[in-house]
């Protein structure tokens, strides 16, 4: 019969999760539990008999017996060792064992024996096997991506809040660095300028607050003192098992300074043909009037047409002049607000019908019935409405009808300037807004150039459509409010 302590193994003893045994101090199995069996791959008969001792089992047996034989207890004492151990399972898979024993003695029996709970660690060994193989693949990764920025051309920066973590070969050559260390560690603060600081506020917020960075261009200074102007991108990644952001930059210093050298020069060469022009258009009004003062010298009576002449030839002469002042004039000298376009029209329609009727020309409005909101200065876009319409007037020496127009769309707002005059070919089309081209006897052509200037200004474009003797279709698309 079993020892009072080894009959109080009961219910929760045979339906532990956890595999147990009870043995005697001399290493004799007494008693199993199910999941003891489960997990070792055995019967409680072949564990309790010892029939396998020349198995895998044997080897837990004997550290069982050897265990077991260590307990030396005095009366109610309780003792209590543990030991580790690989274990080969029938179905062929090893595990890792934990045997914890425990020991006790009854005070009115000298029979003492062991408890043994075998804890299986293989699930956990596993998965810190797995957690060290990944953590070795991420380290090769980064290392392999490192290794990569390294060989980049171009400047790569790992920076977690604004402290550069790490920057590659192409980065230390741009800011004139002589070793690594001199750029690890620094806010981006000191090497971007203090006139692009404001361009770092408003990305770290926009990160902040959705998430983004996006493409940048910053002036920053080298460490020699030289400025330079970079552009780039900014991308979330992960450095040293943290997130942090990664910068690729290129210098685009030679660029800016090429394209400001490409403009300087188009503007020279636009300022030269401009000069051509106007003293082209300056010197036949001038020659004219030199040539009528001559005549009236010669002359020994007044004659009223030359006089006539002279003053016509002077007004031309301000026209140009005005209308070049005109185009010359800054965007920044006008205020943009809202307003209702459909009112300004209006007011060009009613202002311009009386010299209409006098040419034998009707305006036909077609407008909306609600009021047509953009965004721009009023002033100038009534220029714009008043050198179409005089255009469109000047091109109907017959008389006829203009059609104006006004649509409006989700986005953009449409005014359509439509006649039925002499029209223009293909080639005359490609040649509006270039400076003194024109299609009438007396213009300057400057007065279509202002125009696209103003309707560009105001993030707009004009579109034209005509047809020799089917008339004119100018198209203006302004956005919407």
């Amino acid at each position: 019969m079993l020892p009072y302590s080894v009959q109080r193994q009961d219910f929760a003893f045979e339906h532990a999760i956890i595999g147990m045994a009870i043995v005697s101090i001399d290493g004799e199995v007494l008693q199993v539990n199910s999941a003891l069996c489960e997990l070792l791959g055995c019967s409680k008969q072949e564990l309790m008999d010892g029939a396998l001792k020349a198995t895998n089992i044997g080897g837990i047996l004997e550290v069982i017996r050897h265990k077991a034989g260590d307990f030396q207890l005095m009366p109610s004492q309780v003792t209590a060792l543990q030991v580790g151990m690989k274990y080969e399972h029938p179905a062929g898979r090893n595990l890792d064992l934990k045997l914890h024993f425990s020991a006790s003695a009854e005070a009115q029996s000298p029979f003492r024996h062991c408890l043994v709970q075998f804890e299986n660690l293989t699930p956990v060994y596993e998965l810190q096997e797995q957690l060290t193989q990944k953590e070795m693949k991420l380290v090769e990764k980064e290392e392999g991506f490192l290794q990569l920025l390294e060989e980049l051309p171009l400047s790569a920066l790992i920076t977690k809040y604004g402290m550069i973590q790490y920057a590659n070969q192409a980065t230390l050559r741009l800011l004139h660095a002589s070793n690594v260390s001199d750029v690890l560690g620094i806010s981006t603060d000191v090497v971007v300028d203090p006139s692009s600081h404001h361009k770092l506020a408003r990305r770290r917020t926009r990160y902040a607050e959705y998430r983004e960075i996006g493409p940048v261009t910053y002036l920053i200074r080298c460490f020699d003192g030289q400025q330079k102007i970079v552009s780039g991108i900014t991308l979330v990644t992960t450095y040293r098992g943290e997130k942090a952001a990664l910068s690729i930059f290129k210098d685009i210093t030679e660029q800016k300074m090429e394209e400001d050298r490409i403009m300087q020069s188009e503007k020279l060469t636009t300022a030269g043909q401009l000069a051509a022009g106007i003293a082209h258009e300056i010197r036949n009004p001038l020659t004219s009037i030199n040539g009528f003062i001559k005549l009236l010298r010669s002359s020994e009576q007044s004659n009223k047409l030359y006089f006539d002449i002279i003053e016509s030839e002077l007004k031309r002469m301000e026209l140009i002049v005005n209308e070049l002042l005109v185009l010359s004039k800054p965007e920044t000298s006008h205020v943009s607000k809202p307003f209702d376009v459909l009112g300004i029209v209006e007011q060009i329609v009613t202002l311009m019908k009386v010299q209409a009727a006098l040419n034998n020309i009707e305006i036909i409005p077609r407008f909306p019935a609600e009021p047509v909101y953009v965004h721009g200065e009023a002033n100038q876009l009534k220029q714009v409405f008043i050198n179409l319409l005089r255009n469109a007037m000047e091109a109907m020496d017959q008389g006829g009808t203009i059609t104006l127009t006004i649509q409006q769309s989700d986005s953009d707002v449409h005014i359509i300037v439509q006649d039925d005059g002499i029209g223009m070919t293909p080639e005359q089309i490609r040649s509006l807004g270039q400076p003194f081209y024109t299609t009438k006897d007396s213009g300057t052509g400057l007065g279509y150039m202002i125009t696209k200037n103003i309707i560009h200004n105001h993030g707009g474009s004009i579109h034209v459509e005509s047809s020799p003797e089917q008339g004119t279709s100018f198209t203006i698309q302004l956005p919407a409010l």
